[in-house]
């Protein structure tokens, strides 16, 4: 299992396409996901686990470059 930690954000993050990132590529509910995006905004950490370390790294990937600090952890 590999657990991804959204840190941080950048300017210009694109908070739609990182709600649709989670809820489409990941299978999280959209209200889930949403609330991952407005935690993000407030400054906190979330975390996200992925059994699929292929989809883990895509997701990694997108979320780079749409604007999201996170790193990958191997659990």
């Amino acid at each position: 299992m590999v657990r991804i930690i959204m840190k941080s954000w950048r300017e210009g993050l694109q908070k739609v396409s990182l709600t649709k990132l989670q809820a489409e590529l990941l299978d999280k509910p959209l209200t889930e996901s949403k609330r991952n995006v407005d935690l993000l905004l407030e400054g906190k950490k979330v975390e996200i686990d992925i059994d699929d370390d292929r989809l883990a790294n895509i997701f990694l990937r997108k979320a780079n470059e749409i604007g999201v600090d996170c790193v990958k952890i191997i659990v």
